[in-house]
């Protein structure tokens, strides 16, 4: 019998990850991507315990976390640095930052065992519903399943003519940074300030993670080059920090991106094509990846039809939960009243200490995807 093909526009986090978990499971997988070379952009990927498990799941977890430090607590500290709450993590609740390039090295790696064709200066232009795409040079292929995940500005979901994309005016800075001996082991932070925020977590023996985010309309805090004195003089006492920052990426607008469904035929959409969110819940990769690999696990047990139609009832609540309160911690963060700012530190730590918002807000975190069961922990 034949395999069964499944083309991916997009060599992205989930792109890989799905084709690497469809690959494992006998199909014939080809990826389109529209960059000349493989590469990822970023610094750190925060990853919780559902992306950890499918790490582990597609056997790239050992390649993508060497020498990475595990974090213990999450603490978010206000401008008088009096701490707002802590998030605990345990062996059976990880949390860790691992690089961005480490992650997709070894997801590409794992694509090349398992037999996955990729090529690239090759953008997706259009699809149709019946399993059909076409490149931008005009060559156009048929397969028994097409996957969009090719971001937030998707072709593949333009195309269809399916969805929303909002643009919000938050934006953020990410880096690197070089570790060193004062620097906190287990602990990460975010420190807010007025409408800018700052956080720092451990990420491997050699460095640690920092992301700086503000308001698109924040000239100081978001306009190239990366001024460290803007954010010195809201947080002056990280400036052990700030002045360690060298190379980083500026992102100047997030996007959230809103489906009815993310299926259309023969046509699905995985990760930002799907449910871009900002990156205030840490989950935009850990929902895109548990949802390639859920898809492959439904793929593997019903035929194209119904496994798209059972993927999606497993997996959509949770990436809408998880846009849900990213999105309202994003307002408490940069669009809170400017009169209130004073009252904000206690009202975000009644809130955080509530533990159903925890549970909402940690949705897509317990959610464990697997081979034999998918299950909330």
């Amino acid at each position: 019998m034949a395999k069964k093909k499944v083309i991916i526009a997009g060599a992205g986090l989930s792109g890989l990850t799905f084709a690497t978990a469809l690959a494992q499971r006998g199909w014939d997988v080809q990826i389109f991507e529209r960059s000349s070379d493989l590469r990822e952009v970023g610094a750190g990927l925060y990853t919780w315990e559902n992306g950890l498990k499918v790490l582990e799941s597609i056997d790239v977890f050992d390649e993508a976390s060497q020498n990475i430090e595990f974090i213990t607590n999450l603490d978010m500290i206000d401008n008088t640095y009096g701490l707002m709450h802590s998030t605990k993590f345990t062996n059976e609740s990880r949390f860790c930052v691992i690089p961005r390039r480490d992650v997709y090295k070894a997801l590409v790696n794992a694509c090349k065992r398992a037999g996955v064709k990729i090529e690239t200066n090759a953008e997706t232009v259009s699809v149709d519903p019946s399993g059909v795409i076409q490149l931008r040079d005009g060559r156009k292929y048929k397969a028994d399943l097409i996957i969009g995940a090719d971001g937030v500005h998707s072709n593949v979901r333009n195309s269809l003519n399916i969805g929303r994309k909002e643009v919000i005016g938050n934006g953020a800075w990410r880096a690197l940074i070089p570790r060193i001996d004062e620097d906190k082991k287990g602990i990460a932070e975010e420190h807010w300030n007025d409408y800018r925020r700052i956080g720092i977590a451990p990420s491997t023996d050699k460095y640690r993670y920092v992301y700086l985010t503000g308001m698109t309309s924040d000239k100081e805090a978001l306009s190239e080059p990366f001024n460290k004195e803007a954010w010195l003089s809201s947080f002056p006492h990280l400036e052990s920090v700030l002045e360690r920052i060298d190379d980083c990426r500026l992102d100047k607008n997030f996007y959230y991106i809103y489906l009815n469904s993310w299926k259309r035929g023969r046509v699905a959409l995985l990760g930002d094509a799907a449910h871009g969110m900002e990156p205030n819940l840490g989950q935009g990769a850990g929902v895109s990846i548990t949802s390639a690999l859920e898809l492959a696990i439904q793929l593997e047990r019903y035929d194209i039809e119904d496994a798209l139609d059972s993927w999606e009832k497993i997996m959509k609540p949770a990436a809408d939960t998880t846009q849900m309160f990213s999105r309202i911690y994003g307002a408490a963060a940069s669009n809170w009243p400017k009169e209130l700012l004073g009252i904000r530190p206690e009202i975000v730590s009644k809130s955080m200490g509530s533990d159903n918002i925890d549970l909402m807000m940690s949705t897509a975190a317990r959610y464990v995807t697997g081979l034999n069961a998918s299950v909330f922990i």
